[in-house]
């Protein structure tokens, strides 16, 4: 949590149409009698009949979907226990496993409240799918007399079995916020209270935890950084999915190879993907700068991907299923928006928040994505920089180190490539005219340097990594130059260009169309 709490009793007074807020025509469907603070989740436990049914909740408000998120129906609210009033920031998860007395596949709703008049987070529980709800537990409760408020709790469950939940603190006096957590092993009683992030700068507020984990068992969380830091996203990573190491260290900026990052609001989640055993790390935030700090073209139309092992290194971005380009600093557009990739990774559900009629209100799209292309089948690779250019053979010629260069789509054997996969994602492309392969020149890790034909080798210079952007593009990435990708240089749109590797930019000339 990291403004101001005075717009909350605009937002919660009537839900849905209460704030007022210019349009900024979000992409997807809206999902109707929706509010703020969008989770989704798959059922994995219960009657054999619910196995894949969606259940989302947005503010506690709980709906279901039994067509894999095309459509959705309201099952209601979760109620409030006597004595208590909500306040904001509901979260939803399902138990992986039993916990205590609680089943696999109980159904947790857990958000801000006010109990007895003290600020407090509240869990309550559904074992019937979502249909009806119970009261908990109080797992954090702030003294009488403190005006500060305890938010936005989310949950794992720890390798050693504990249920695991974190939340924003700014009751603690030794901090503007900070985030803390508790754990139970019997699924009713809480302990082991404890600081996961802690800032010794007084006016940083971090707050606003995700936590996935990892198919090495490992546990990757997302946080934001506000105060001095501006809301910047950081993460870090857990073997045992409670501890995180120093509560000072402030963890690990998000960021791509050309320096882009996120700010509000984070979520993460884990993914299969075909490009790696590690699977892909994805993570949405409220709005995307570049480098230098401005505001990136691409702020509120993309997401963050990342397949590196527990999340390390340098992110991509592909294209968000929800598109909010309106979004900037405000508690709706693009704020905290939930994501939940297919069971085969194959697609990305999202909900997403923007203003529509003056309220705030969630959007909804699945869009594919981590497509890779068929082994053996043939394409021409056309330059989303330069449309009307396609990856040709200079000269139909048979030498090694003939250029690869951008030409005019011509239909031609010459801009037929075809892949051949080689394990472990990458792809040999070679060249249906002539039979040479695109060949990082050298293995070199340098960027700038140019990128030729050479006899296949069936070696890393020659792999390539389809990095799908879900907008219907690639990425190319090469194999031995460890971070490289296929690059148009300077955006040219002149036929004959010939092609480089680049660091990662993101931008339009390092994506390519298969046809």
């Amino acid at each position: 949590m990291h403004r101001i709490r005075s717009w909350w009793s605009c937002v919660l007074s009537v839900c849905l149409f209460a704030c007022i807020g210019s349009a900024h025509a979000a992409t997807g469907t809206v999902l109707q009698g929706s509010t703020l603070y969008p989770r989704v989740v798959r059922l994995e436990h219960g009657p054999a009949n619910t196995y894949g049914r969606l259940i989302a909740s947005t503010n506690g408000i709980i709906f279901q979907s039994n067509d894999n998120g095309a459509s959705w129906n309201l099952l209601g609210p979760v109620p409030t226990a006597p004595g208590s009033s909500e306040r904001c920031c509901a979260t939803l998860y399902e138990l992986p496993q039993q916990v205590g007395s609680l089943a696999a596949g109980t159904l947790i709703s857990a958000g801000s409240y006010f109990s007895g008049g003290n600020p407090a987070v509240e869990v309550y529980i559904s074992t019937n799918q979502g249909v009806s709800w119970t009261y908990h537990s109080t797992p954090a409760l702030a003294a009488d007399n403190n005006h500060g408020g305890l938010w936005e709790p989310e949950f794992s469950v720890a390798s050693d079995g504990a249920l695991v939940m974190f939340w924003s603190d700014e009751t603690d006096p030794c901090c503007s916020q900070k985030l803390a957590q508790i754990r139970s092993y019997n699924g009713s009683t809480w302990q082991d209270r404890t600081d996961t992030i802690r800032s010794t700068i007084q006016g940083d507020r971090p707050g606003m935890i995700t936590v996935s984990k990892l198919p090495n068992g490992h546990y990757f969380m997302s946080n934001e950084l506000c105060g001095p830091a501006a809301c910047t996203v950081f993460s870090r990573t857990s073997t045992d999915g409670w501890n995180y190491g120093d509560p000072t260290n402030m963890g690990t900026r998000v960021q791509t190879a050309a320096g882009q990052y996120l700010e509000h609001a984070p979520l993460n989640r884990w993914s299969p993907s075909v490009l790696s055993a590690n699977g892909a790390i994805l993570l949405v935030g409220q709005v995307m700068y570049e480098s230098n700090g401005n505001v990136s073209a691409s702020n509120g139309k993309v997401l963050f991907a990342n397949t590196n092992v527990d999340g390390g290194g340098n992110w991509y971005t592909i294209a968000a299923p929800v598109q909010v380009p309106g979004a900037y600093d405000n508690y709706c557009p693009n704020y905290s928006s939930a994501l939940l990739p297919a069971a085969d990774g194959s697609s990305i559900l999202e909900l997403a928040s923007d203003y529509l009629n003056g309220g705030c209100i969630v959007y909804f799209a699945s869009e594919p994505w981590n497509r890779l292309p068929a082994d053996g089948s043939t394409h021409a690779l056309q330059s989303v920089q330069a449309p009307a250019l396609c990856l040709d053979n200079t000269g139909w010629s048979t030498a090694n180190n003939t250029s690869a260069e951008l030409w005019d789509c011509n239909n031609l054997s010459v801009q037929n490539w075809t892949v051949h996969a080689k394990g472990g994602g990458w792809f040999s492309i070679q060249n249906q005219a002539t039979g040479l392969c695109v060949d990082n020149t050298g293995g070199s890790t340098s960027p700038g340097n140019l990128v030729t034909l050479w006899g296949c080798v069936n070696n890393a210079n020659q792999n390539w990594q389809f990095m799908d952007l879900g907008n219907g593009s690639y990425k190319l990435l090469n194999q031995a130059s460890g971070s490289l990708i296929l690059d148009d240089p300077a955006g040219s749109t002149t036929h004959g260009t010939q092609l480089q590797l680049w660091t990662d930019n993101g931008l339009a000339p390092q994506q390519w169309i298969l046809h």
